[in-house]
């Protein structure tokens, strides 16, 4: 900041305390300002107060003589000057200090006086002085400003370069309106009405103002009013502080709060309400000042409330993680709304204490959507259920004439033996295939009903010691018996032979359906292979046969129930066998899997961990 700048603010009260006068003039000798023991002794000398910027009476009355006259102009052309007069019988010391502009130049000339008694010198005083309060006003953040009665700028400090850009040079003396937006304008002008009117003492307001580069900086004004002795309004003083980031960020929390849909509210640590968003109001249907204050349990279902509490209190004790929840809500209406919060626990620099955040969003939909499902998902449980008991009491039932029908074969088998007549093996033949329907009827009963316990989502094993290889001996050896072909399941084994646990009716029915598959779908064709391998952590079973093999584009359906591929033509079976397979397999945590060629045979591996975790 120039000298110029600082002593346009003459009538400062820091130059008050002096005794002796102080004033600047103009070339045309008009007061730029001055102090108030300088406008006591005009008033003494002329009757009235001098005017600041007013023509007509000026510096040039109040000293008169050729001498002081000559002191005027060689100030102005340049040359500090000192001199001593005598005025009311009192010897008075007068100092003209001509002051320069950019262009070196006197911009005007500020006179002081000093009675001869007066220690120390008024000068040096004034200098001091005026070196602490340039230092202070040039370090000060805020603008610091003076207007006259009419807006015009009579000094501003250093911080109104900084911030609008302007030099301080070309902006005294302008009107302050021209630096406003101009639809702030006439609302500033209003709003200074009450002052003016004694209602208030002081205006303070938040106004953009437009910067040298066309930026736009809102300003928050503190404005008062300046008085003379008389008690007349001679201008204005305040401060203007530069708040555009804080007004950005507000701008951008009320952009957000205003077009996001999620409810976004801050709260106590008890969950009382901070700040509600507005989209509380098309959510609830209540305005947000509606919730401030109050604690949000008085809105909850009451039966969610303790399921809530709990939820809070675990909030509150891990403090770091995020908690999610789904309940209902009440709505101005009274109706409730099901909805989904996150909650979290934050540190608020401002209070300097713990606060809750909360995002909320409705999920009345999918809620109602959700239930609709579960209840179709119990309605089925209970329709699978019942199909379950159907299909379990009716193969039992089914058990009972099997077993007399075998039973009644068995005796006519032993009476036929005792009877020497060629044509009782005509009814050797008939029974054998009554024998064999019977074992496939038994198959499709034991197969039904272990669907039936799979579907109602049975997972039970009843877990015995079982010796692995002898099992799988005896059912090759027991599948060798029922081909009519004479044709037998090569067998080969690999590593140390180990105990499994497991049901053995389960692993009966798996063997049982990969080995009957081989035979059954490789008719006329070369033996089927099962290798054994006794792995360190499971064992594999591996069923080679050179059979019809499964077309590629079925092979993605094979082991679905009642799917049977397109290429089987008369050959009998349910299509639950590998349906039934996989699933038992997945009970003991193990794997199948298979590779198949239309014509050239298929290849099933499955692979089961001897311990279930």
């Amino acid at each position: 900041m120039n000298e110029s700048t600082l002593f346009i603010n003459l009538n400062s009260p820091l130059l008050d305390v002096f005794d002796e006068c102080v004033f600047a003039i103009n070339h045309n000798f008009e007061f730029l300002g001055f102090n108030k023991a300088f406008a006591e002794q005009y008033k003494t000398f002329f009757g009235c107060y001098p005017t600041l910027f007013k023509k007509g009476m000026g510096a040039g009355d109040f000293f008169i003589g050729e001498k002081v006259r000559a002191a005027y102009q060689k100030a102005f052309l340049g040359e500090p000057f000192e001199m001593t007069e005598t005025i009311n019988k009192k010897s008075i010391s007068i100092f003209f200090k001509p002051v320069l502009n950019e262009k070196s130049e006197v911009d005007f000339v500020i006179i002081y006086t000093k009675s001869a008694e007066a220690k120390p010198r008024l000068s040096e005083t004034v200098s001091v002085n005026e070196q602490r309060y340039q230092y202070m006003i040039d370090n000060f953040n805020e603008v610091m400003f003076q207007t006259d009665l009419e807006g015009n700028w009579i000094f501003l400090n250093k911080a109104w370069t900084n911030i609008l850009e302007y030099s301080i040079e070309e902006s005294i003396g302008k009107n302050y309106t021209s630096f406003i937006h101009p639809d702030d304008i006439a609302p500033v002008l209003s709003s200074f009405d009450p002052v003016m009117k004694g209602e208030k003492e002081n205006l303070i307001s938040t106004v953009r103002y437009i910067s040298k580069s066309g930026k736009i900086k809102w300003l928050k004004v503190l404005s008062n009013l300046i008085y003379n002795d008389q008690k007349e309004v001679i201008g204005i003083s305040g401060t203007m502080t530069d708040v555009s980031i804080e007004k950005e960020k507000t701008n951008i929390n009320n952009l957000l709060s205003q077009n996001i849909k999620d409810l976004v509210c801050i709260h106590n640590m008890d969950g009382t309400y901070l700040y509600v968003s507005p989209s509380i109001e098309d959510l609830t249907g209540f305005k947000p000042e509606e919730l401030l204050g109050k604690s949000p349990y008085e809105f909850f279902h009451p039966e969610d409330i303790e399921y809530i509490n709990n939820d809070h209190e675990e909030v509150i004790k891990q403090k770091t993680s995020v908690h999610y929840l789904t309940y209902r809500f009440k709505k101005k209406c009274g109706d409730y709304v099901w909805v989904e919060s996150n909650t979290k626990v934050f540190y608020d620099d401002f209070n300097l204490e713990n606060r809750l955040i909360t995002s909320t969003r409705e999920i009345q939909e999918r809620k109602l959507a959700e239930e609709g499902l579960m209840k179709a998902l119990h309605r089925e449980r209970e329709l699978n259920e019942l199909k379950s008991r159907f299909v379990s009491m009716t193969t039992h039932e089914l058990k009972t004439p099997l077993s007399v029908i075998s039973s009644s074969a068995e005796i006519i088998e032993v009476y036929t033996q005792q009877i020497d007549n060629p044509r009782i093996k005509n009814i050797s033949k008939q029974l054998d295939n009554i024998y064999s329907e019977i074992i496939r009827i038994t198959k499709l009963i034991n197969d039904t009903l272990l669907l039936g316990k799979i579907e109602m989502g049975s997972r039970e094993i009843k877990k015995v010691e079982i010796n692995l290889l002898h099992l799988v001996q005896y059912i090759i050896e027991r599948q060798n018996r029922q081909q009519k072909d004479n044709r037998v399941i090569e067998f080969e084994k690999y590593g140390i032979e180990r105990n499994i646990q497991g049901d053995t009716l389960h692993f009966e029915h798996i063997l049982d359906n990969l080995i009957s598959n081989a035979f059954k779908y490789s008719q006329n064709r070369p033996n089927p292979k099962l290798i054994l391998t006794f792995n360190e952590s499971d064992f594999q079973v591996v069923v080679i046969d050179s059979g019809i093999g499964i077309p590629l584009n079925q092979q993605k359906m094979i082991c679905t129930s009642f799917f049977r591929g397109h290429n089987v033509g008369n050959i009998k079976g349910s299509g639950l066998g590998l349906f039934l397979v996989n699933n038992l397999v997945k009970i003991y945590q193990g794997e199948i899997s298979f590779e198949s060629a239309e014509d050239h045979g298929t290849t099933f591996r499955l692979r089961i961990p001897y311990e279930i975790k």
